[in-house]
């Protein structure tokens, strides 16, 4: 049976504070766990910092920056997105403060992510922390200190989950719980049997929607669309892959999407973005009669129309016949390739339809 460690007792899986909070720790002078030559080995390991750097002073919650490291020769941002998604140009504008803070300093922008999300500025470079474990469990320890304990606890932690996110990655068709169990709540999971220990640890870490997301990102690199968006609803991750965006119609601004979710496809007509939040389910209505048409003639099996309930969002969907983590990744990839295909059809059908410029 698995022993929980410290601080998967402590239930920091999904907190990203804490993760950051240990690794500013870490290399700042208050850590004695690790010398100061370790810690700058570990620095050139991770980021590439050049051999004469040292470390100056190490910030958390800077202007709303994860980490920031201050060296003799550079700074180092780290964005770790271990459960949240990117959002709001964050991270354009933590460059630009940095930019302006640290003028004519040579910066370094890394973007951590439990599975090494893709980031969507080109100035970050990806990160994961199965990386950052890999590098971690090298650190030569100051057995004599007190505050080794503390670091040997949280690498027992990290090496548990990062085996588990890689054993899920390689395997997903044999987590059926991962995708299924997304809506559950933890007191709902506690007395059941779990088929392996690693079904116990997502369960028990709250990490199934995570990991619904991590698949989802590994598979938005895969398809013929760059700027697809993985979000979840109520423990159900999904992926919209944008098909036509700016759609200019009674002068404002919609897109057509394609979304992928538990065992559903969508083509939607919708305020896509920060406005939809704002919109009404009136804007949308007169898309309503093609989406029927389209039901109705069934030429790309889509079965259900689904109207506008409070928002601008109008979409047809059907189901797959197979739970999609449980095909083969080229057999995924091509069959979303094809549904884009369609959807690109349909969009020009739509614009057509609604005279949309």
């Amino acid at each position: 049976m698995h022993n929980k460690s410290f601080f998967e007792y402590l239930g920091i899986s999904d907190v990203e504070r804490i993760h950051s909070q240990f690794f500013a720790w870490l290399f700042s002078a208050d850590c004695l766990a690790v010398s100061s030559d370790s810690k700058h080995k570990l620095l050139m390991a991770l980021f590439s910092t050049g051999v004469e750097s040292k470390i100056l002073r190490v910030h958390t919650e800077v202007s709303g920056i994860d980490i920031l490291i201050e060296t003799s020769n550079e700074i180092i941002v780290i964005e770790n997105k271990l459960k949240s998604s990117q959002h709001s140009n964050q991270l354009i504008r933590y460059k630009e403060y940095c930019d302006h803070k640290f003028l004519k300093v040579p910066k370094q922008f890394y973007f951590l992510t439990l599975a090494g999300e893709k980031s969507n500025d080109v100035n970050w470079r990806r990160m994961s922390y199965g990386q950052m474990y890999d590098q971690l469990q090298k650190l030569q320890l100051n057995e004599s200190e007190n505050h080794t304990v503390i670091v040997k606890e949280y690498l027992v932690f990290l090496q548990r989950l990062t085996s588990c996110v890689n054993d899920f990655l390689n395997r997903p068709h044999e987590y059926d719980m991962v995708f299924m169990d997304g809506k559950k709540k933890k007191i709902d999971k506690v007395d059941f049997v779990y088929a392996t220990p690693n079904e116990r640890f997502i369960a028990s870490n709250q990490l199934e929607t995570i990991l619904q997301k991590c698949f989802l990102h590994g598979l938005s690199e895969k398809v013929d669309i760059d700027s697809a968006f993985v979000s979840d609803t109520r423990g159900d991750a999904l992926i919209d892959f944008p098909i036509k965006m700016g759609i200019i119609y009674k002068k404002r601004e919609y897109s057509t999407i394609l979304q992928l979710q538990q065992n559903n496809i969508k083509f939607a007509f919708t305020v896509f973005g920060e406005g939809y939040g704002n919109s009404k389910k009136e804007w949308v209505e007169s898309a309503i009669p093609f989406m029927e048409v389209l039901k109705s003639t069934n030429g790309f099996g889509y079965t259900k129309l689904n109207k506008p309930k409070t928002k601008a969002y109008v979409s047809v969907s059907k189901k797959l016949s197979v739970n999609y983590w449980k095909m083969d990744s080229a057999a995924l990839t091509d069959f979303i390739n094809g549904e884009i295909a369609n959807a690109e059809v349909m969009t020009r059908r739509l614009v057509a339809q609604l005279d949309i410029i």
